[in-house]
């Protein structure tokens, strides 16, 4: 990127340091040296206020790099390199005049785009726009290696102290070396390996997906958003956490829930909601990743909404307790459930609530009892996604919605759909046979070539698809039994190498998954079948694929 001139922001530490990485670090760096630069990559533009100098900004900068670790810190195998003083290059590009807005975007798009060198690059770019030579905004690009989306909006908030000359009080005192300290400690590992088996057990007994995708993954993931604001449901969801003592968050997340399992005609729900796990005081301003998946697994036989509603808290609430974990070893515990069960865990359905941390400019009420707007597309890979951006006085939700699994007609019906329950529930208990129609959400249809199998819907097409893909286009054939039991018979190879090639073969794929069985005959000689007698059989699966307990002590 051509940036003319250069400006430098000068930093210095307390001292340089070095040490193990946090778990949070840890699980970051793997994401953001595997997934698409725009997913794992933070932008924010900020307008700078009244004048202000290149130097002035510049200094400024290097305040807050001087005042984190975490921003001035390379990721080296698991190893983490604090710099304690240098320079940050700042690139300063000229809009002219009226079009620093768009050359913001042009710039911070680029930078956001390209992907982190972790070892050879502080976790942090700038640039400046200026018109007529005159600094105007700044753009900031991070990845989640050093900030999750609370830990940016407390960066954000020191900055506009910091570029407008205020006091900021002193450094928080808990740096990611130190936490990285704390999560060694045999109390933190005993968490730990608590919330690997919080995970294993949800795992086991949930579906791979809440929605059906016969396709490979989506690298670019580029959703439509679509807005839902409702002053009504507002005002019900207080009335239901009075009723049944769940936090606002809890309900929505219920309501989410329960209408995904209607659509789907799915018993039981598991939603990834992002935790911030930071209850303790001294990572309230923590800057760095906190931020990790909570598993929250639900049934969905249910009468009434209020009793979603309690599954819902009990559920979220144990899933927040074991959010914190070691990414590698819970890698170890998704691979292996995948390899018993057959299947391709997909982190497809996504809530986030936000609402007590991003601020937003005060807006009208809502016109309607709901209101939906299409948002600008942008990148999240899920199939379907939820933030709650505010929940008192009006309920304000993003959809993200993969277009594979919902058209925009659609997805305008399930998030207006969402409100409505939501503003029904305030008036008294709903029954669960009245979701639909106070809802308007129906579930999906489904031919005779579905089967519910392992808490799984399964596309016999699919599978069909996926072993001949694994086999290579020989003969091969699925079968199942009433209870769904998945048996393939085939000519060639053996069961453990068909079973791994499907599963190397199923991400993406939520329709399909592996079959529970390998029939392998021999070659018939003649006649219309191509199966002779059987030569062996088994299930494929490792017979060490039991999970892993353990954490690995960074």
């Amino acid at each position: 990127m051509d940036t003319v001139p250069r400006i430098t922001a000068d930093y210095t530490g307390p001292q340089a340091r070095r040490g193990p990485v946090t778990m949070g670090q840890a699980n970051m760096a793997r994401c953001v040296l595997r997934d698409p630069p725009l997913h794992m990559n933070f932008r924010v533009t900020k307008r700078l206020p009244g004048r202000r100098s290149l130097p002035a900004v510049a200094e400024a900068i290097g305040r807050l790099l001087s005042r984190h670790e975490g921003l001035r810190a390379t990721i080296h195998s698991g190893v983490q390199v604090v710099a304690g003083s240098g320079s940050l290059p700042v690139g300063v590009h000229d809009a002219g005049t009226g079009l620093a807005d768009e050359v913001a975007e042009d710039v911070g798009l680029r930078m956001q785009g390209t992907r982190f060198d972790l070892e050879g690059e502080l976790p942090i770019r700038a640039a400046v726009i200026t018109e007529d030579g005159e600094p105007r905004l700044v753009v900031f690009v991070l990845p989640h290696t050093s900030v999750d989306a609370i830990g940016l909006a407390v960066l954000m908030r020191e900055w506009e102290r910091l570029i407008r000359g205020v006091a900021v009080p002193a450094p928080y005192p808990m740096q990611p070396l130190d936490l990285a300290t704390a999560e060694g400690t045999p109390v933190a590992l005993r968490r730990t390996e608590a919330a690997l088996r919080h995970w294993e057990d949800g795992l086991r007994r949930a579906p791979q997906s809440m929605f059906t995708v016969d396709e490979t993954a989506d690298a670019d993931a580029i959703r439509p958003r679509l807005r839902i604001r409702s002053a009504p449901a507002a005002k019900a969801l207080e009335a239901v956490a009075s009723r049944t003592g769940a936090s606002r968050s809890a309900i929505t997340l219920a309501a989410l829930g329960v209408l995904i399992g209607l659509w789907n005609t799915q018993r039981t729900c598991v939603i990834a909601s992002l935790a911030s796990n930071r209850v303790r005081p001294e990572l309230r301003d923590y800057v760095g990743p906190l931020a990790q998946d909570a598993l929250i697994t639900t049934e969905l036989d249910v009468h009434t909404f209020d009793e979603a509603v309690r599954r819902f808290r009990g559920a979220s609430l144990s899933g927040y307790q074991h959010s914190r974990f070691d990414s590698t070893a819970l890698w170890e515990v998704i691979e292996a459930v995948n390899a018993e069960r057959g299947v391709n865990f997909a982190r497809d359905c996504v809530f986030n609530d936000m609402s007590g941390v991003t601020g937003s400019a005060p807006e009208p009420a809502p016109a309607a009892e709901v209101e939906c707007d299409w948002l600008p597309e942008a990148s999240l890979p899920a199939h379907l996604a939820l933030w709650a951006n505010q929940l008192t006085e009006v309920v304000d939700l993003t959809l993200w919605i993969d277009p594979r699994v919902m058209n925009r007609e659609q997805a305008e019906g399930f998030g207006t759909g969402l409100a409505r329950l939501l503003i029904a529930a305030g008036d008294g208990d709903v029954q669960a046979c009245d979701i639909t129609n106070i809802s308007g959400i129906s579930p999906i249809e489904r031919d005779a070539d579905w089967i519910y199998t392992d808490s799984c819907w399964v596309s016999l097409r699919s599978v069909e698809r996926l072993v001949g893909e694994a086999v290579q286009g020989g003969p091969h054939l699925v079968t199942h039994t009433p209870d769904g039991l998945l048996t393939c018979h085939v000519t060639s190879g053996t069961a453990e190498e068909i079973h791994a090639a499907c599963l190397a073969l199923l991400p993406g794929r939520t329709a399909a998954m592996a079959p529970h069985r390998y029939v392998v005959h021999a070659p018939a000689p003649t006649g219309a079948s191509p199966y002779g007698p059987v030569l062996t059989e088994g299930d494929g699966r490792p017979s060490t694929s039991r999970c892993p307990s353990r954490v690995s002590n960074q």
